[in-house]
């Protein structure tokens, strides 16, 4: 199973959240585009950055020694992720969302006998995701902390025939999140936090081209 993080707007939302609620103190009576939310449709943009873990099980792969090879993710490497967001308004706070996302970056996998890595690998992910999400959350004067959840297909674009470690073309998972509009005179930034968990093995395990290596 795969699990992804993802960071958006490049901004840490603890921060953010609170300069807005002390602008907010100053501005209180200035409500930047008020009408903004009763639109039916919207489009905007996602940049931000992710980063993916895989949860690994032993497969009794074992060393010249006999020994059991234990895998596991060492450490997080981040990608970089931009996107399309396309948002349809159910009723007022209540949003559902299209957000196409291409994901760039890798995942480390490294294969220890208890004591020392024997074996370290990557396998490289550059992925189309699709996150069909809800959105809801209530505006108090210029900013509006909301929640996310929804269900997402990840299709797999790259990865080469030699890796060693290949992701599935095709996977599915759910998504949650939470962050917190920020609405400016001219556009509004909405920095989140989002977690993705796959459902399904992510690993593309029928590999003939390595038989034998």
């Amino acid at each position: 199973m795969l699990r992804s993080l993802l960071l958006g707007c490049f901004a840490a939302l603890p921060l953010l959240g609170a300069g807005a609620l002390s602008a907010q103190e100053l501005t209180r009576h200035v409500q930047h585009q008020p009408y903004l939310d009763l639109r039916r449709y919207y489009l905007g943009l996602r940049i931000g950055l992710h980063s993916r873990d895989l949860q690994l099980r032993p497969s009794g792969l074992s060393d010249h020694e006999g020994r059991v090879l234990i895998p596991q993710s060492p450490d997080y490497q981040p990608g970089f992720s931009i996107g399309v967001i396309g948002g349809l308004t159910l009723t007022p706070g209540l949003e559902l969302r299209l957000v196409p996302t291409l994901h760039l970056g890798s995942v480390s996998v490294s294969y220890t006998d208890g004591l020392r890595e024997q074996l370290r690998t990557e396998a490289r992910s550059s992925s189309l995701q699709l996150p069909l999400e809800l959105k809801w959350g209530l505006r108090r004067g210029n900013i509006r902390p909301f929640l996310l959840t929804g269900l997402y297909t990840d299709i797999e674009l790259g990865g080469r025939q030699s890796d060693l470690l290949r992701l599935r073309p095709l996977s599915y998972g759910w998504s949650s999140g939470l962050g917190c509009d920020l609405y400016f005179s001219r556009f509004k930034l909405s920095p989140q936090l989002s977690l993705h968990y796959g459902l399904g093995d992510a690993l593309l395990r029928d590999r003939p081209e390595l038989e034998g290596d």
